[in-house]
């Protein structure tokens, strides 16, 4: 399975979105096999994050969890990272709110690299876990 971040800025937003696919990797067989079995794994997007290569830099999102499935949910989500909130538009217009995955940071292209450096290490986890399941027991001969 492949992890691919789609990355894009504008007006000083850094917005990232990870879908995963598989690409015939040699778990593949099995990752689908345990999915469609045991369900799709999920990881928390949200909460508070330390940038591994900078623990002294930190971030957070207004949700402490968005937990969604990793094949089937995640792609749907997208987190921001910015300085602060855009201004509004217009003056007939509510002023932007703060939504549950955008982050206000005061370094929103470090704040972006960290968070999918710890998204990556968590997808990784979850599929471990998955891939340690059991699909078909091994059941031994008994003499009864």
């Amino acid at each position: 399975m492949q992890l691919h971040p789609q990355v894009a800025q504008a007006n000083g937003i850094i917005s990232v979105k990870l879908t995963v696919a598989f690409v015939g990797d040699p778990t593949d067989a099995e990752d689908t096999a345990n999915i469609a079995a045991f369900g799709d794994p999920r990881v928390n997007l949200a909460g508070t994050f330390a940038d591994p290569n900078n623990p002294a830099f930190t971030f957070l999102f207004p949700a402490t969890d968005i937990f969604v499935g990793i094949t089937t949910q995640m792609a749907s989500k997208t987190a921001r990272f910015m300085l602060a909130l855009p201004n509004k538009q217009n003056p007939n217009q509510p002023a932007p709110i703060q939504g549950e995955l955008d982050c206000i940071t005061t370094n929103p292209s470090e704040a972006a690299e960290a968070w999918y450096e710890v998204m990556t290490t968590r997808i990784q986890q979850q599929m471990n876990i998955l891939r340690q399941k059991t699909l078909v027991p091994q059941l031994q001969n008994q003499t009864i």
